[in-house]
């Protein structure tokens, strides 16, 4: 357990990444701001552009999510969720990638 100023200072921190992160995410999904995936470069992308901005969207906003969930997490349920965490984000990440991968060829 962690102090009540250590909680409210880790609560903020993540609750400002994670909203960065679920605006990002629906910039790139409902607005197609494309250029916010890191490495896109439309004149090499020979994909659908509306699958790939929903993709990556909606995967942006759920790590924003699970960011704003994570110091609530560690204080009441316990530390094992950072492992949690971080196999999530993990097998999440490989996932999209795959998943965008197969879906361009």
């Amino acid at each position: 357990m962690i102090s009540n100023t250590e909680f409210l200072i880790a609560v903020l921190i993540c609750l400002i990444l994670g909203l960065l992160m679920f605006l990002c995410g629906w910039l790139i999904w409902k607005k197609k701001k494309l250029g916010l995936i890191a490495g896109f470069q439309e004149s090499e992308f020979k994909g659908d552009k509306e699958k790939l901005a929903k993709d990556m969207g909606i995967f942006s906003i759920f790590i924003g999510v699970i960011v704003i969930a994570l110091p609530f997490g560690l204080q009441y349920i316990g530390e094992w969720v950072a492992w949690l965490f971080t196999i999530v984000i993990f097998v999440s990440s490989i996932f999209i990638v795959i998943k965008i991968n197969f879906r361009n060829k």
